[in-house]
């Protein structure tokens, strides 16, 4: 692949001014999506762990609720039944974190019963006092986490300097053994005051080797799901749904798998693998991964904000998922600050269904005074009846959102997205990310593939086009488009000026088109409590069905593209394209201040 061609002369000097001055002026660095403690990559040395017998486990604890032998017996599978009232006979706790730390050995089984578990000695314990808020360290989580779940596993000791697991939960497999997912249902909730009862259902922190399977978790402030700096885990066969930000989110973590899931009605995303190890940063090469930190596949995510999201998603292989009827199918970017492993590289998505995500969450949910997700709680607002807050303004009707580099698009099939089916563009570190080095700059979205995609007909063959196809902002070198695919007598619908860079000749120009720039820059500034319909922004308006005749050959030329502004812009764009964009860093810290004082209200 082409490495990118030396900056202009001129341009160095010049972002180093600029730099500096949104240095001087803007010292703030926007808040990341959910809040964390400084983490690190795990070693890498791990390996995906494997599901484990009854028999092959170490120990085995069991769990189960009072009325858990009614629901065996309702189970109509004579082998699942049998087993279950095998397990109910050994059962010893009635709280998943009870049998947590009951484990005395290293790979341990904990088999969990079919019933409804709330976790109540999770709710409201000594150690919690005097926590009012903010970042939480991996010490406290070990002493305490109940501050933030309702189940912990932690798996480092705190005394050591490393994050590698070394206590007895490593290798810990956490198994629902009910027919379905929601047999096992982890329910968090509100308090009596009608606040979040807990940040996150369960979380796994530095717990190596960890598995889940075959449950279902629901009402959570932040994670249904959460894994963090954790090498090697397994999430399958579960659901997760009606939380505030994610259905399930794993950070800064290795060689995970994610599958066979369900994951509907999260206010930012279904499924969340954030700062994925970034085992490829060295690497010069877009296309299929030899390797890669986590695999997702043959999951269902539906009516989120998101359906699939990444803050420096790296080597993620994402692929025979379906992805639709979400506010954005999907998005791997490198906008927000605080996440190693900036900017975003290597995504591989292949073999995914995207469409009709054009779920309009804003409108139907946050616009207006007397909008559910204008409530006074939590509560109030209806999460436990489908309400979906979006936490971020995203452009409804698109298939999948790219802000990054060496991610590799390939044999999709992407229809009836009305805005469109794929979004290539370019954020400025300095203004997003608080990186004011000059070098650093265009560090994003470069060497970018999109291939062998099918566009606007679904796999019946019914014509069901996209808006447009491609959206580009005609930032970034080595960005190619080639080899997609339209129904017969339909053309491949963009915004280019002239044909889309081809992969033989790919992109060369670093800097993007400064009206399709200054065009996303109103957008920057929604924020769900203060600030729901900015002036200027219509990503977060329903767009138009598009008709079926759109993309048709011999019609009018390609959708939205401009008139002029072609290649070539001159290398003084960069300057205004910078300081128009000083609007996003501006709006950030005046909407990282309204949601402080919203909380400050709220609390």
């Amino acid at each position: 692949m082409r490495r990118p061609a030396a900056l202009s002369p001129a341009l160095p000097g010049l972002l180093a001014l600029l730099g500096l001055l949104l240095a001087l002026l803007l010292p703030v660095v926007p808040a990341s999506a959910h809040e964390e403690r400084e983490s690190q990559f795990p070693a890498g040395d791990g390996t995906v762990p494997e599901k484990r017998s009854l028999r092959q486990a170490a120990d085995v604890i069991v769990v189960c609720k009072p009325d858990s032998g009614r629901r065996i017996a309702k189970i109509r599978d004579r082998r699942l039944r049998v087993f279950n009232q095998r397990l109910l006979q050994r059962c010893e706790h009635r709280h998943m974190q009870a049998a947590v730390d009951a484990v005395r050995r290293q790979r341990t089984n904990i088999y969990v019963l079919p019933g409804v578990y709330r976790e109540q000695p999770s709710w409201d314990v000594p150690c919690m006092e005097g926590y009012d808020g903010g970042i939480v360290e991996y010490d406290q989580i070990v002493s305490c986490g109940e501050i933030l779940n309702l189940v912990t596993i932690a798996g480092d000791d705190p005394a050591d300097p490393d994050i590698t697991c070394d206590n007895q939960l490593c290798d810990l497999q956490l198994l629902g053994t009910g027919a379905r997912p929601g047999d096992v249902h982890l329910k968090g909730g509100f308090t009596e005051e009608g606040d979040w009862l807990k940040h996150n259902g369960i979380k796994a922190d530095r717990a190596d080797g960890f598995y889940l399977g075959n449950m279902k978790a629901t009402l959570f402030r932040e994670n249904a799901f959460y894994v963090h700096e954790t090498d090697g885990y397994v999430l399958e066969d579960f659901e997760s749904a009606y939380n505030d930000l994610y259905g399930v989110l794993t950070f800064a973590s290795d060689h995970g798998v994610i599958r066979r899931c369900d994951t509907h009605h999260n206010g930012d995303s279904g499924v969340y693998p954030g700062s994925s190890a970034d085992v490829n940063s060295t690497s010069t090469t877009t296309g299929p991964l030899n390797r890669w930190a986590v695999e997702v596949y043959r999951c269902d995510m539906h009516h989120n904000a998101l359906g699939y999201s990444g803050t420096a998603g790296n080597s993620v292989y994402v692929h025979d998922n379906r992805i639709h009827h979400n506010g954005l199918g999907f998005i791997v970017e490198s906008i927000l600050g605080g996440h190693p492993g900036m900017p975003q590289d290597h995504g591989w998505f292949e073999d995914n269904l995207i469409y009709s995500n054009n779920e309009n969450y804003y409108e139907r949910y946050v616009q207006g005074e007397d909008a559910p997700c204008q409530a006074a709680t939590p509560e109030e607002v209806g999460h436990q009846d489908g309400v979906v807050c979006p936490a971020f303004g995203f452009p409804v009707g698109t298939g999948g959102m790219v802000i990054g580099n060496h991610n590799f698009i390939n044999s999709n099939q992407v229809w009836d997205n009305w805005r469109q089916g794929f979004m290539l563009f370019w954020v400025p570190p300095a203004l997003m990310r608080g990186d004011y080095d000059p070098t650093h700059q265009q560090d994003n979205s470069n060497f970018n593939a999109f291939t062998k995609n099918e566009l606007g007909y679904s796999p019946s063959g019914k014509v069901l086009p996209n808006g447009m196809d491609f959206y580009w902002d005609e930032a970034g070198q080595g960005n190619c488009w080639q080899d997609n695919l339209t129904a017969p007598g339909k053309e491949v619908t963009h915004n280019y000026a002239v044909g889309l860079p081809d992969c033989g000749n790919p992109s060369q120009w670093p800097i993007g088109n400064l009206v399709k720039t200054t065009q996303l820059l109103p957008c920057a500034v929604y924020d769900r409590y203060s600030n729901t319909d900015p002036v200027g922004c219509d990503w977060l308006d329903t767009p138009e069905k598009p008709a079926t005749d759109t993309g048709a050959r011999g019609g009018t030329r390609a959708a939205g593209a401009p008139e002029e502004d072609g290649p070539g812009t001159p290398a003084a764009l960069v300057a205004v394209t910078l300081l128009g964009a000083l609007g996003i860093r501006v709006a950030g810290a005046r909407v990282a201040g309204a949601r402080r004082r919203h909380e400050e209200v709220g609390s």
